[in-house]
């Protein structure tokens, strides 16, 4: 293998690790190919090129394998796909106590959840288990937390 190829199989597992990073997040194919073109060009370096260019690429490719993670929750791609705050926070807090016993209005079918307009306010719902279609009226059973559970009236 020349220093060419090795220079190659380094670069395409670069490559492969910034892809699983970037695009394919998770360790799969790309992650683990990238892992392996990355030992097998300094493996490659180490037989031919002698131990001291061998372990400079070992070296170089764990810092630029490195330096690419670091760099890359920071850049502006990476910043996308970074969780900024966590679910807990964007949790609806709101206390919707007040609406059992109200009707409303199906705005999507609840199979069993959908939403239902109150009014103004449309809120996410579920059924007790049935399918309810769309425009039908519901009147809400029981409120726990975030969770309202409607159903339709009776008809009395």
């Amino acid at each position: 293998m020349t220093a060419v190829v090795i220079v190659i199989v380094l670069v395409i597992g670069l490559i492969l690790l910034f892809t699983e990073v970037a695009v394919v997040p998770g360790f799969g194919v790309a992650g683990a190919l990238g892992l392996l073109a990355l030992a097998a060009g300094a493996i490659a370096a180490w037989t031919e090129l002698g131990p001291f260019w061998g372990g400079m690429t070992g070296a170089v490719s764990v810092v630029a394998a490195g330096i690419m993670l670091i760099w890359l929750p920071k850049s502006r791609v990476g910043r996308q796909m970074v969780l900024e705050h966590s679910q807990a926070q964007t949790l609806s807090q709101e206390d919707r106590t007040g609406l059992i016993g109200r009707r409303g209005v199906t705005v999507t079918p609840l199979r069993p959840s959908g939403r239902v307009r109150f009014g103004s306010d449309e809120v996410d719902v579920v059924t007790e288990g049935e399918y309810i279609d769309r425009q039908q009226e519901v009147e809400v059973m029981t409120v726990e937390g975030a969770r309202v559970v409607v159903r339709i009236p009776d008809a009395t």
